[in-house]
């Protein structure tokens, strides 16, 4: 079936551009904000407030009256629009405007307005926005929504509340919207976009196949991959990176084109990286909950995190939404080793060899392809688009959105989807309940 351009959804019968509530257009373009989001390291908060803009909403981070705890606040002070990231902390717990005085505390109190003396008649009466926080591992995490803050423990993964095992963090800036970047994941792009990455050179992957396997929603906060079961195009074998599949070869022929990849130099050294692979391959699952153990592939969660359980670590990225343009990828690595020797060698590969590999070299091939991507055009989804129409459906039961997003419809590009996974014998889980 040959499609072009902007029309190609039409293709589907009885279907026509806009004729269903796309979550793509109802979902906010700033994020989920009723939920909680990793914001920054507590250890990069010092004695100056530092700025920092989620969700399309500006705030000031400054240290707390505990010891080790931050507290947030809006940036803008509510006098007359100064900018608090540029005032100062002259007392434990608070942020002075930096251009009349005005002290708040962390609850946002208005504590004094420094030139007006004691006798002020300000204090008491005004309360600035603030922003609850909580200081997990070093890490603090921020509450963007208006309501009472939900349960920390269904936005942050299980390892923030135990002191085994050590976590490592590094971020970047994306410039594009959460929404694809947060989608990057669980597709077919990974044998072509990270092709030449340098963990696939180490480790080469066969191709995706049209299908990419069953996909499981849990508790209306997650989406994973189902457990394989034996067979050809189901299960997961060791041997293989996360995700790939049995029976699928490393090349492709085209009976029009040809072979793909065209050459196979890129698995020519994979050798002299074996002991690397067989020591990840023989590596235990790190979390084997339910919500948040990965299991086999990858796993997506509310409100922007995508995880994968390499064996040895555990990788997580969650996609923060900084405004409608751009977002702030935070990275963690978790292992589970508690011995000093096993943590200073993981923190060593951390820094010489992850940050570089999983993130700078990795992840700037993904955002070549989701850079120039036009998100909002009419869709024509394949097969193995079933994790993205997943993750679609447990964004309708995100907090905080309109009944009407909650409400939508399958679009036709998702339709054609699952009419292809039913041709090829593959009928989807229940994701429509």
């Amino acid at each position: 079936m040959a499609t072009t351009g902007r029309s190609s959804t039409n293709t589907v019968p009885g279907a026509h551009a806009g004729a269903r509530m796309d979550v793509r257009a109802l979902t906010p373009d700033v994020g989920l904000k009723e939920y909680w989001y990793p914001a920054i390291e507590a250890s990069k908060v010092g004695r100056k407030p530092v700025g920092m803009k989620i969700c399309g909403e500006q705030l000031v981070f400054f240290k707390g009256k505990e010891k080790g705890e931050v507290s947030a606040l809006a940036n803008i002070c509510p006098h007359r629009g100064g900018s608090l990231m540029h005032g100062d902390c002259h007392y434990p717990g608070t942020v002075s405007c930096p251009y009349h005085g005005w002290t708040f505390d962390g609850e946002g109190n208005v504590l004094a307005v420094l030139p007006e003396g004691p006798d002020s008649q300000v204090p008491g009466k005004i309360v600035h926005r603030s922003y609850p926080t909580q200081t997990l591992r070093g890490m603090v995490f921020v509450w963007m929504g208006k309501d009472e803050p939900a349960p920390i423990e269904e936005d942050v993964p299980p390892e923030f509340f135990t002191n085994e095992g050590q976590i490592l963090y590094a971020w970047e800036v994306w410039p594009v919207n959460w929404r694809p970047a947060v989608e990057n994941a669980g597709d077919a792009h990974v044998p072509y976009v990270h092709r030449d990455a340098a963990v696939i050179l180490m480790d080469p992957v066969t191709q995706a196949g049209p299908y990419r396997g069953g996909t499981v929603m849990i508790n209306d906060r997650a989406v994973k991959s189902a457990q394989p079961t034996p067979g050809a195009n189901g299960a997961a074998v060791a041997g293989l990176s996360p995700g790939s599949t049995m029976g699928l070869p490393y090349r492709w022929d085209f009976p029009e084109l040809g072979k793909w990849p065209k050459h196979r130099w890129r698995s020519a050294w994979a050798w002299a990286f074996r002991w690397a692979v067989k020591r990840r391959r023989a590596g235990t699952t790190i979390d084997d909950s339910d919500e948040w153990g990965v299991g086999v592939g990858t796993m997506h969660h509310l409100p922007a995190m995508v995880r994968v359980d390499y064996k040895t670590h555990m990788y997580t990225r969650v996609n923060v939404p900084i405004d409608e343009y751009n977002t702030r990828q935070i990275y963690w690595h978790y292992t589970d080793h508690d011995n000093w020797f096993a943590k200073f060698r993981e923190k060593l590969l951390f820094h010489v060899w992850h940050r570089w590999a999983l993130y700078s070299n990795f992840s700037i091939q993904d955002f070549r392809a989701v850079g120039p991507q036009l998100y909002d055009e009419p869709e024509y989804l394949s097969s193995s688009d079933s994790r993205l129409i997943m993750w679609r459906r447990l964004l309708t039961r995100a907090r905080g959105l309109d009944p009407v997003v909650r409400k939508t419809a399958t679009t036709a590009a998702e339709e054609a989807s699952i009419a292809m996974q039913h041709e090829m014998g593959k009928v989807p889980d229940d994701w429509t309940d």
